[in-house]
């Protein structure tokens, strides 16, 4: 799918935006994405200036979108310090920063309610921070990994069709991808949400090993396969933006 790039302007003020078009699609969406860059998907056939209308109109909207991003980026801001809490699986847990290893206790596990990671005692303040978020970034990815790919195997037996591989990575836009080959990614943050939204992503993703886009025909396998689909669906674009943790460096990069 090609990936044009436009703007409209009002005043002083001026909207980027990426666009595409579809023949799946009957209608045009435009997105506001939590980095606060602009997407819209149209029909195929659209004209580009139709697209700058639409844009146009909802100026006020993408604005106020991009102004709740940046609050909400300022008020995640995590030091990796104790007494911070850190979301895994939807739920709340304290940080605890503890120093020195001992033997047979892992760097970071969840132990009485909070979430510890041990770091040596010779780091300066700089080094130890670095050390924590690696850490902790480090034990996300490998529960997501673990949790994603067992749910991926049980709907893909559900649905008969193959998995080739499973993997997580960081990804800027996207829950997870799938291609026609049986090899599904998936962003390890959404390890961060409640078990109910990841298997929504998963069964997406699986449901995409059928079909590779948004056809009615996708939407409704995944509506056979997961029923509430929708709501799930929902939810998640709404608290979305919650899961997107990030280190100390890129936020005060925004």
């Amino acid at each position: 799918m090609m990936i044009n790039h436009g703007h409209v302007k009002f005043g002083n003020t001026t909207i980027a935006y990426d666009y595409s078009r579809s023949p799946h699609r009957n209608t045009i969406s435009v997105n506001v994405h939590p980095d606060g860059t602009v997407s819209v998907e149209a029909p195929k056939g659209m004209r580009k200036n139709r697209i700058a209308e639409a844009v146009y109109a909802k100026k006020i909207w993408i604005l106020n979108q991009q102004e709740y991003f940046r609050r909400l980026l300022r008020s995640r801001t995590k030091h990796f310090v104790s007494g911070e809490s850190f979301l895994y699986l939807g739920r709340q847990y304290k940080l605890l920063v503890l120093t020195g290893s001992e033997d047979n206790i892992p760097t970071v596990r969840l132990y009485r309610g909070n979430l510890e990671v041990r770091v040596p005692a010779d780091l300066n303040q700089k080094t130890r921070i670095d050390y924590i978020q690696n850490s902790l970034f480090d034990w996300y990815r490998n529960k997501a990994l673990d949790r994603l790919e067992s749910l991926t195997h049980k709907y893909a037996r559900n649905l008969g069709v193959d998995v080739e591989s499973v993997r997580v990575r960081e990804m800027q836009r996207r829950w997870g991808s799938a291609n026609n080959s049986g090899r599904i990614t998936f962003n390890w943050k959404i390890i961060l949400a409640p078990k109910w939204l990841l298997e929504y992503v998963v069964a997406h993703e699986v449901c995409h090993l059928k079909y590779d886009d948004h056809s009615k025909e996708f939407w409704k396998l995944l509506e056979r396969t997961m029923p509430d689909y929708e709501r799930r669906r929902i939810k998640l674009a709404v608290n979305g933006p919650k899961y997107d943790l990030r280190k100390v460096n890129d936020s005060r990069s925004k």
